[in-house]
């Protein structure tokens, strides 16, 4: 999914106005969203998910704007998860539930995604008991459950140990390069965003 922005302004305070004039994130591409804190990473990014629809401009999804079609096609993942009161399994099967998946293939889809984010061992747990890291991992395993073409990212590593970033990492480039979704990563690791990224765009 190709993703365009023209004359996007955004009030975000008294004291501060998210303007980007023209951006374009490709399609099929991993792109590092980066710049100083406060300059509105997040706020972009929850315009670009559909969360956020009170700025002037104008973005285009593959050409369109925005509709209940395409909110169904992109997820974003939180520096701070937003996870239900309940068990992983369950917050990993909500978006295929929502889309009408059959139960045995939410059940292949779940299965696979707990694999691949070494999550099997949480999938009885309450998420709203999960650290800090294996929340992360859940959320992105949530995200990546029902193959969005657009993944929006933000800061995904926070109060991960090395060995699990690696793994989400590598989970994140190996869907990219599967389905082909335009990937984009806001990161703190400026190493991290070089290593993944095939372009970046700085607010």
């Amino acid at each position: 999914m190709e993703v365009k922005i023209n004359s996007l302004i955004k009030k975000v305070s008294p004291q501060f106005t998210l303007q980007v004039d023209s951006a374009i994130f490709q399609s099929g591409k991993v792109i590092g969203l980066v710049g100083h804190n406060g300059k509105g990473k997040t706020t972009l990014l929850n315009i670009l998910a559909g969360l956020d629809n009170e700025f002037t401009g104008e973005i285009l999804y593959d050409g369109k704007k925005i509709s209940p079609l395409l909110r169904k096609q992109i997820t974003m993942t939180f520096q701070t998860p937003a996870l239900l009161n309940r068990s992983v399994y369950a917050n990993i099967e909500y978006p295929l539930k929502i889309r009408k998946l059959d139960s045995s293939k939410r059940k292949e889809v779940i299965s696979d995604m707990l694999s691949k984010l070494n999550i099997e061992h949480l999938s009885k747990k309450n998420a709203t008991k999960l650290s800090g890291g294996e929340s992360q991992r859940a959320a992105l395993a949530r995200g990546l459950s029902f193959s969005p073409r657009l993944l929006l990212l933000d800061e995904p590593f926070s109060a991960i140990d090395e060995k699990s970033i690696h793994n989400m990492e590598q989970c994140i480039l190996d869907y990219n390069k599967a389905t082909g979704a335009t990937v984009v990563l806001v990161s703190h690791n400026s190493q991290q965003i070089e290593n993944m990224c095939n372009s970046i765009i700085t607010l």
